[in-house]
């Protein structure tokens, strides 16, 4: 090899210099570096892609537990009771046996001797009366007005104390239908047994919507097991206060109906 070649040649044509390049050692040796930095670039990012593996998995499953917790509550709102019929005259009252008739004593007259029997007073004549003081005197003007109070009386029925099912206006959530529906979605959390075990349902819960809007006497009507029903009543219980029923234009205490869906996101 000439020394103006070899000054630019390479240790692979050096050492190739007059042999059989075309048998596919000058290849692979000439292309060594380049597979090997290719292989070493490959490798470690295999070895990044494996280590990172668990930490995609847990996102992954938290994203899909996120998914499936997503709970779908369905408000179904009550028809209203019918309107009271105003008009309609109260039903006459029971007929009374009549009351027995007055029965007077008879006593029959005893015979006595004159002196036994006591002398009755007669009397006082008018002249008598004349002289008499009648006691405290009353002065009244003649001509005083005298006035007559033609008001009607209005008789106040009380309210009622126990709870009712029906009344003219029911309660109402602050805000409507549409804000209580609101309020159960931000606040239910499907419970973990459910959610693990695929449990849906409908629970239906029963309270007493106060005359001061408060809830108590909370009921189950129906129940979800794994934990659906005690999740629905904490969510119950911390409720703000409602519009309470009126009857007759007083607030009164009344049982309100509410059904609460839990049910699962489809994958």
């Amino acid at each position: 090899m000439q020394l103006d070649k070899i000054l630019q040649a390479d240790l692979n044509d050096i050492i190739f210099e007059g042999r059989n390049k075309e048998y596919g050692a000058y290849y692979l040796r000439k292309v060594y570096k380049k597979n090997v930095t290719r292989a070493t670039i490959i490798g470690v990012a295999l070895i990044l892609f494996g280590f990172s593996i668990p930490f995609i998995k847990e996102l992954l499953d938290k994203q899909l537990e996120t998914k499936k917790a997503l709970n779908v509550v369905d408000v179904t709102k009550l028809a209203a009771p019918p309107p009271l019929d105003k008009t309609t005259p109260p039903p006459p009252p029971p007929d009374l046996p009549p009351p027995p008739p007055k029965t007077i004593k008879f006593t029959p007259p005893v015979v006595k001797p004159d002196e036994e029997v006591p002398q009755d007073e007669e009397p006082p004549v008018l002249e008598d009366l004349k002289n008499t003081d009648p006691g405290t005197e009353t002065n009244i003007d003649p001509n005083a007005e005298v006035n007559f109070n033609d008001a009607p009386v209005t008789v106040t029925e009380p309210p009622p104390t126990k709870p009712l099912m029906f009344v003219e206006q029911m309660p109402t959530f602050p805000g409507g239908d549409q804000a209580l529906q609101e309020y159960l979605y931000k606040n239910i959390r499907y419970p973990a047994a459910a959610r693990e075990n695929g449990i849906e349902g409908t629970v239906v819960l029963q309270f007493v919507v106060g005359s001061d809007g408060s809830i108590s006497e909370i009921k189950t009507l129906r129940d979800v097991r794994g934990g659906c029903t005690d999740e629905a009543i904490r969510v119950v219980k911390n409720m703000p206060k409602w519009n309470a029923g009126k009857q007759n234009g007083n607030a009164v205490p009344v049982y309100f109906n509410l059904p609460v869906t839990f049910k699962l996101a489809s994958e």
